[in-house]
C-alpha cells in the first residue's frame, strides 16, 4: 500500500471534481485543461497513455494540415480587411477521453482533435468570418454552435463550426 500514491489520487480526484470546474466557471480554460490532464494521467494512466500514443502518431501530419488551413484563412481575412488572430488549438487528453467515452469511438474518429481559433474585434466580425469560412469550406451539417446568441455558463462567447477542408477532411473552427 503506497501512501503517496493514495494522496496523489485523492488530490487528482479533488482537482477533477472541484478545481477544474471552478477554473472553467471563471473562464480559465487553460488552467482547467491542465488540471484535467494531470488528474487524468494520475487517475487513469493506461487510458491517458493510450490516447497520447494515438495522438502523437499523426501529430505532425495534423499540424501541417492545420497550418495550411490557418494560412488560407489568414490570407482571405487580410484580403477582406478583417483584423484577426488565427491559430491552432490542440484538444487536451482528458477532453478527448470524455468524447471518446460519450461517442464510443477512437481518437481518430473525432473531428476536433485540433481546431482553429479566429479571434476578432467585434461580434459583427465573428459572423462575417463565419460567412467567409463557410464560403471557403463546405460546412458539416449539424455541427454549428452559436455561443454568442446563447453563451456558455462561464460566459464564453464564440461561434463553432466544423467544415470539410482539403481532401474532404473535417476540422473545427472556433470564432
Amino acid at each position: 500500500y503506497n501512501v503517496n500514491s493514495n494522496i496523489k489520487e485523492v488530490a487528482a480526484k479533488e482537482c477533477l471534481e472541484i478545481y477544474a470546474p471552478l477554473a472553467h466557471r471563471f473562464g480559465m480554460s487553460k488552467v482547467k485543461s491542465e488540471l484535467e490532464d494531470i488528474s487524468f494521467r494520475i487517475l487513469l494512466p493506461d487510458e491517458y497513455h493510450k490516447i497520447k500514443e494515438q495522438i502523437d502518431e499523426k501529430k505532425e501530419e495534423r499540424e501541417a494540415y492545420i497550418d495550411a488551413r490557418i494560412n488560407e484563412i489568414k490570407n482571405i481575412l487580410d484580403e477582406q480587411g478583417i483584423k484577426a488572430t488565427v491559430y491552432g488549438r490542440p484538444k487536451h487528453f482528458y477532453s478527448i477521453y470524455k468524447k471518446m467515452k460519450a461517442k464510443d469511438c477512437d481518437a481518430e474518429d473525432l473531428f476536433d482533435l485540433i481546431a482553429i481559433r479566429v479571434i476578432v474585434e467585434s461580434v459583427k466580425d465573428c459572423y462575417n468570418v463565419l460567412g467567409i469560412v463557410h464560403d471557403m469550406y463546405k460546412p458539416m451539417p449539424g455541427r454549428f454552435k452559436d455561443y454568442i446568441a446563447v453563451p456558455k455558463t462561464n460566459m464564453y462567447q464564440s461561434l463553432h463550426t466544423t467544415v470539410f477542408g482539403e481532401g474532404g477532411r473535417p476540422f473545427e473552427i472556433q470564432i
